[in-house]
């Protein structure tokens, strides 16, 4: 069966994200929607849309012929992986290293990318690291050693950016000061890093960080006092730094949009970069998404494309800014059934005041599966049917269409029952419901395939905003609720349901979080 079952339009060679990424899945050229003011795209729809195998798609079908990632915001490993190191690493950092340790490797048209700018804010967060020793320093900032510069290029890969080995002074600076007990944002170990970072540029490289760096917040146009800054921010924590967060996600994109740049990345490079971002309704695909958003209202461009993924049907609450969803325009959308993709264009605000975020973003409506699509998935999943066995097909096709309603992941699951499932002419469609799918893993029994899909829709997919107290019986709280006929209803039972319990939810706030589930 085809992962990209019902995203043909989309992943076309004249689809969707053909144009967007300015190149075809077979490598063919294309006209780029929406010139140098890109949109930040966000797949929206409920558990069991396919958004995620639609980005994953995206990637398998297009990264051989342009520069595309995925990454999944939701994964714990981020999160585990800063644990070791939380004065020097935080969830947001080590996805933005991840993003850039596979583009400093991807072997498709153009080479490989380097990341200077990214490496220099890294390298002063790196003073965070352990107790603020020289080794513990050196350690971290060992981890960024392929990001500045091409090995067996240095200085001529990224355009003299650098000037010599970078990290071998670096490296000296910290055997110079080890052994010594230092205070890491005093004047010690934080002034000395940067002093050498710039030490080891050239002439453009000065430029770019001037222009760069020099636009940090409170840094007055002077590098070395944003670098030392960021640094300041991000050991702070809280508010200080997601600021950091933020501007190290601009200098990543800004060393892509660099590697476009000049007469070396014009003849070299083609298509544009894309960083896929699934699960970015959760805190860290929001914090990022905001980070883009921003900098392209404030009037940062770059031709990255950014695809997220958006359960709640207009975005998230976090684009309109606190502010009352019917007083803010809603953003641009787009169907696949539409055909030609919108003519997005960045509004202006007439009065002067700042623009909500949902201008800049263009909502994709994920697609239901059509009655022939679903047939073909059926066709794929279970064995051909002999000449008694085309009625139970006909019978079966239409409990799938019904029960599933054409939502994808239903659809699969559904599919994967009714392979050995024989549909009574008389039965009611639910039955199909339960239809074993097989061993749910080792030791477990089988599962109907509604026990699968509570599972992976609701348990598995449960609100981001949810508290903690109520994870465990999320479920059971619904299923008390189904009989409510309104709110003041809902609210008798939640009482009653909630009893003891120190967060207690109320039928508005239940509401709020379906909603936000999708």
């Amino acid at each position: 069966m085809s992962d990209d079952l019902g995203f043909e339009r989309l992943l076309s060679e004249e689809g969707f994200f053909a144009r967007l990424l300015g190149r075809s899945p077979s490598g063919a050229g294309r006209e780029p929607l929406y010139g140098t003011d890109l949109p930040v795209v966000l797949l929206t729809g409920g558990p069991g849309m396919g958004k995620g195998r639609l980005l994953r798609a995206v990637r398998d079908r297009f990264a051989t012929k342009v520069p595309v990632i995925y990454l999944d915001c939701g994964s714990p490993v981020h999160a585990d992986r800063a644990e070791s190191e939380p004065g020097a690493r935080s969830a947001a950092t080590e996805l933005l290293v991840e993003a850039a340790q596979r583009l400093s490797t991807w072997q498709g048209t153009g080479g490989s990318f380097t990341f200077p700018r990214l490496f220099a804010g890294l390298a002063v967060i790196a003073t965070g690291a352990g107790d603020g020793s020289p080794e513990a320093i050196q350690q971290e900032v060992d981890r960024y050693a392929e990001l500045p510069q091409k090995k067996g290029f240095k200085g001529l890969a990224t355009g003299d950016f650098w000037r010599g080995a970078l990290l071998g002074a670096i490296r000296n600076l910290l055997t110079t000061l080890s052994g010594q007990t230092l205070n890491v944002f005093g004047a010690a170990v934080v002034n000395a890093l940067v002093d050498t970072l710039f030490s080891g540029l050239a002439p453009r490289g000065r430029a770019e960080m001037a222009r760069l760096y020099g636009a940090y917040p409170g840094a007055a146009g002077q590098p070395e006092h944003g670098l030392r800054e960021l640094a300041a921010d991000f050991k702070a924590g809280g508010e200080g730094r997601e600021v950091a967060e933020r501007f190290l996600f601009r200098a990543l994109r800004e060393d892509l949009e660099a590697a476009y740049t000049g007469a070396v990345g014009w003849l070299r490079r083609v298509g544009r970069p894309a960083v896929l971002l699934d699960r970015a309704e959760t805190p860290l695909g929001e914090h990022l998404l905001r980070a883009v958003l921003t900098d392209r209202r404030a009037g940062q461009r770059d031709r990255v494309v950014i695809v997220g993924t958006a359960r709640r049907a207009n975005g998230g609450s976090f684009l309109y800014e606190g502010l009352p969803v019917p007083e803010v325009p809603p953003p641009a959308e787009f169907r696949a059934v539409d055909g030609t993709p919108p003519a997005w264009t960045r509004r202006t605000d007439a009065t002067g005041g700042r623009p909500p975020l949902t201008d800049g973003v263009l909502l994709l409506r994920m697609p239901l599966l059509t009655g022939d699509q679903i047939r073909r998935w059926l066709e794929g999943a279970q064995p051909p049917a002999g000449p008694q066995g085309s009625a139970n097909r006909r019978r079966v096709e239409a409990a799938v269409a019904r029960l599933s309603g054409g939502r994808p992941h239903m659809v699969i699951r559904l599919a994967e029952a009714a392979a050995a499932f024989h549909m009574q002419p008389d039965a009611n469609d639910r039955a199909l419901l339960d239809a074993g799918r097989g061993p749910a893993g080792d030791g477990i029994a089988e599962q109907s395939v509604a026990e699968v899909l509570l599972r992976e829709l609701v348990r598995d997919q449960l609100p981001v905003r949810l508290p903690a107290e109520h994870h465990g019986h999320w479920l059971d709280l619904l299923t008390h609720l189904s009989v409510a006929h309104d709110a003041e209803c809902a609210d008798v039972l939640l009482r009653h349901h909630q009893r003891g319990r120190v967060h207690r939810l109320t039928a508005h706030h239940v509401a709020e979080l379906l909603t936000d589930t999708g």
